[in-house]
């Protein structure tokens, strides 16, 4: 059971790269998005799970991570991803006519969100945002970063009131905003591919995973979202959220916020709150949970494959 390294062409015309594995009388294909810094190596364990249960799964690499093409760790415009998202769905479907369903991890969450917001879900069947990382409106993380303060003062132009302080395991994986080219490039615009955040990692094991370390404004802002209510009110198919009760990056209400008060009433929504688990424990977890959760979505298909081995057995 090997995954087979494919690519496609950009709208831009560049190869981006991901990952699949394909299951024999597959019900269904997941397209599933790493998160920040990583790619799609991360998450093999979720294609091998899913390969298990009989669905494919295309693990993509954003532009610029992974063995795709693309500037690393900046993109040309504020929402390229999704854009590219898109570009990978046309691509998949002239080759197939399977459902499918978008996930991702952190980041990835936000870019499957974004691409909702601009395209809708016409050409997908369902959507899964685990530990999604909306960190843009300050008031979505769980704990102030020290960029915090400034970015509150340049959103609001006023004082923070005071927070409870990050505990250390909080900001083991916190990136770092630099402010000052921060501002410069929200002010001026030939400024936003250059780094402005430094996620903290040791570069020799970041160099071994193949992680990307150094952000640009125009990728914070692509992995990221503002308007996420709105967004959120657009989901009109099947969705699961998951995330851990000890999610470092998540405010801790924020789901249940989502959940009750921004999801469509009259749409098939889940929510699953693990305890125990955190940011990153949460993908492991997220093996046991997307099976069931798909083929709670596909049962005429599961039935059908019942059916037909009873008959073998009974011939």
């Amino acid at each position: 059971m090997l995954m087979e390294k494919m690519t496609f062409l950009a709208r831009d015309g560049i190869q981006l790269a991901y990952d699949t594995l394909t299951a024999i009388n597959s019900k269904a294909t997941m397209i599933f998005l790493h998160g920040s810094t990583y790619n799609s190596r991360r998450y093999a364990n979720i294609a091998k799970t899913l390969h298990a249960q009989s669905y494919d799964t295309c693990l993509l690499n954003w532009r610029g991570h992974g063995a795709s093409e693309g500037e690393m760790g900046n993109v040309d415009y504020i929402g390229q991803l999704e854009d590219d998202l898109a570009d990978f769905i046309a691509h998949y479907q002239k080759q197939s006519n399977k459902p499918l369903v978008i996930a991702g991890h952190s980041a990835g969450a936000v870019i499957c969100l974004r691409y909702i917001n601009k395209y809708g879900c016409d050409k997908i069947s369902a959507v899964s945002f685990i530990a999604p990382a909306i960190n843009g409106p300050l008031e979505t993380a769980r704990y102030k970063q020290k960029s915090a303060k400034w970015q509150y003062r340049i959103s609001y132009f006023r004082a923070a009131k005071p927070s409870k302080v990050p505990p250390a395991s909080a900001l083991q994986h916190a990136p770092n905003l630099n402010m000052l080219p921060f501002i410069a490039a929200k002010l001026l615009p030939f400024m936003r591919t250059k780094a402005i955040l430094r996620f903290p990692a040791s570069e020799r094991m970041a160099r071994l995973e193949g992680r990307i370390l150094n952000y640009s404004y125009n990728l914070m802002l692509s992995c990221d979202i503002n308007n996420y209510p709105a967004a959120f009110n657009k989901v009109t198919v099947p969705v699961l959220m998951l995330c851990g009760e000890q999610d470092e990056v998540i405010h801790e209400n924020l789901l249940n916020t989502i959940f009750h008060w921004h999801l469509p009433q009259n749409i098939n929504k889940k929510l699953i709150e693990l305890p125990k688990v955190n940011h990153m424990k949460v993908v492991p977890a997220a093996c046991k949970i997307l099976p069931d959760w798909l083929n709670d979505l596909f049962p005429s298909t599961a039935l059908n494959l019942q059916k037909t081995n009873v008959n073998e057995v009974l011939c």
